[in-house]
């Protein structure tokens, strides 16, 4: 294994994404790659009270080439507080929701409408993190690269079927409507950090 990881960029990304994060010393956002339809890149699923729910940031229109560095949110529809009002749907009765809330409710119910799909990643990113206590190095990549020599290339993890297909289903914990859907792996980090808190890094390393 690399010390350092090419991964896509992702919006509350799923599990296998984050446990891969932390298993490298460095990871750098692919933002040269193109926009891909259905992928992690601007959307995620989370655990609603009927089941698996997508979360959808909005983008504006753009060429079949756009790289993901010039991906651009439109804001016409109020996605930030739908975003809000589902994460506090879905988990105002998990353990730590109350605990973390304070520092994600401010980027959905704030003034914070960044440009570019990149930069709300990264902010949503870093708050994930710090609520998480974990510091993971990341920098973005300065031109495509088809293969990568020096580091693992980890970008198929943007795509869900992938994701279902070769991504470990091991990682087990509480969720708040088990009883009724039964346990769904591979869900964003989001619905892990709110189930787990402090104990989620150390069920991704495991």
């Amino acid at each position: 294994m690399n010390p350092v990881a090419i991964l896509p960029v992702a919006y509350l990304p799923p599990l296998p994404h984050y446990a891969a994060m932390l298993a490298h010393t460095e990871i750098q956002w692919d933002i040269h790659e193109h926009f891909h339809k259905q992928f992690y890149y601007n959307r995620c699923v989370i655990y609603g009270a009927n089941g698996p729910l997508k979360l959808i940031v909005p983008l504006e229109k753009r060429h079949v080439k756009t790289p993901l560095k010039d991906v651009k949110i439109r804001y016409e529809a109020q996605w930030q507080t739908l975003h809000w009002r589902s994460l506090e749907a879905a988990y105002r009765r998990s353990p730590y929701f109350e605990y973390f809330e304070h520092e994600l409710a401010p980027l959905y119910k704030g003034d914070y409408k960044p440009t570019l799909l990149i930069d709300w990643n990264r902010k949503v990113f870093d708050a994930i993190n710090k609520l998480m206590q974990v510091e993971i190095k990341l920098s973005y990549t300065a031109e495509y690269l088809k293969t990568y020599e020096q580091a693992d290339d980890l970008r198929s993890l943007s795509a869900p079927n992938y994701i279902e297909q070769h991504c470990a289903k091991n990682i087990k914990y509480q969720q708040v409507f088990q009883e009724k859907f039964g346990f769904i792996p591979n869900l964003s980090i989001i619905d892990l950090l709110f189930c787990e808190g402090p104990h989620s890094k150390q069920l991704l390393l495991s």
